[in-house]
């Protein structure tokens, strides 16, 4: 799985050794934050030619790539044109406890640490990727929250369908037993579009409920038939401004 990724890493390591990719850095610092840092490097690349071909280009920079343990395991900052992304090694014990409980007993540390590449280093990444993409094409959320935030959803899904199908069919999984685990936060009788509008960003009675919610939209863009196009996404996007 994620094949594409990996032989993009080694070419971008072999550059970072001749001091061309990334910039010269103090200090020294340890083999897998390296690897996050080319990993994160090559997929933000990969994002912006995407977009690019596409004919949805930004008109800023791509972000600096900061490797550093995150709160959420990716963020980006506008102010400073910045994505903060961690790499496994940087987690606390608490973060890592999260996706060996996701996997079940008998999880190993290399099994757990797979789960973390693709949901946090690719799916969520990527999302971070999106907002800085949203900030330079000065899009922002109007109307109703949930439209939004499935369109959000819908490009990253066009985005991995057109690159690496297999993450999808992997979150696919991930968000299958987030629905099972967490019950439907939603009062029968009340819509599921207007629970989640009166309440986005910070009603929600904890990161359980909102996940359900991402679970349900991320499913829902996933089976769109017909599947948009990454362009065509982007393009749907730009136009809710």
């Amino acid at each position: 799985m994620l094949k594409a990724s990996t032989r993009r890493i080694g070419w971008i390591l072999m550059a970072a050794t001749c001091g061309a990719a990334f910039g010269q850095r103090t200090g020294t610092e340890s083999k897998g934050v390296t690897e996050r840092r080319a990993q994160a490097t090559a997929l933000r690349d990969s994002f912006v030619k995407a977009t690019v071909a596409a004919g949805m280009s930004c008109p800023i920079a791509p972000p600096k790539i900061v490797v550093e343990d995150v709160p959420g395991y990716a963020s980006y900052d506008s102010a400073t044109n910045t994505l903060k992304t961690g790499a496994w090694e940087q987690l606390t014990d608490d973060e890592k406890s999260r996706f060996f409980g996701m996997l079940g007993p008998g999880t190993t540390e290399d099994a757990a640490r797979a789960e973390f590449e693709i949901g946090a280093n690719h799916w969520v990444f990527v999302r971070e990727l999106e907002s800085w993409w949203l900030a330079c094409r000065k899009v922002s959320e109007m109307g109703s929250a949930y439209a939004f935030e499935s369109g959000v959803n819908r490009v990253e899904a066009a985005y991995w369908r057109q690159q690496n199908a297999s993450v999808i069919e992997h979150m696919r999984g991930v968000f299958q037993i987030m629905q099972k685990n967490v019950p439907s936060p939603v009062p029968v009788g009340e819509g599921v579009e207007a629970y989640y509008d009166a309440r986005y960003p910070d009603k929600f009675k904890g990161p359980p409920e909102y996940l359900w919610f991402q679970a349900r939209m991320c499913l829902a863009v996933f089976d769109e038939k017909p599947s948009p196009t990454f362009a065509q996404a982007l393009k749907d996007m730009s136009s809710s401004k």
